[in-house]
């Protein structure tokens, strides 16, 4: 795994600990809070987290193919993976008592809100201004 793919994933994994901790304290001043929502965060938060690092890795990978087709090949059977454990992973979650399945599905979220929000922390990722 080379250097930037351990940066980002760091981001990531530190974004969506910090949304799960913020989401957890607004749940508890709002609704009962009780072990399954902590575990349901860290159910959902987790799996967002080594799901975001499978498509980096397969990522990497699929930029280092000689044929084009085999890196789109790569990229969409590792979508189709990951789309499915995401799948069974929530109906996990709406099965296991001791996991709320609610709170589990919003965590899914946090790596994109994670990215979506990067850019006003990171100056690297901040558009250089002008038109340009």
């Amino acid at each position: 795994m080379n250097a930037v793919v351990k940066k980002e994933i760091k981001y990531i994994a530190a974004g969506t600990v910090v949304l799960s901790a913020v989401v957890q304290l607004v749940w508890s001043l709002f609704f009962d809070y009780d072990m399954s929502v902590f575990l349901g965060g860290l159910w959902g938060g987790t799996f967002a987290i080594v799901n975001f690092i499978l498509m980096a890795l397969t990522v990497q990978k699929a930029t280092s193919e000689d044929s084009e087709m085999m890196a789109r090949k790569r990229m969409q059977s590792s979508y189709s993976l990951r789309m499915s454990l995401t799948i069974f992973i929530t109906i996990l979650a709406v099965i296991i008592p001791a996991i709320n399945w609610i709170m589990s599905a919003i965590s899914l979220f946090f790596p994109r809100i994670t990215i979506l929000v990067m850019p006003l922390f990171r100056s690297d990722l901040r558009k250089k201004g002008g038109n340009g």
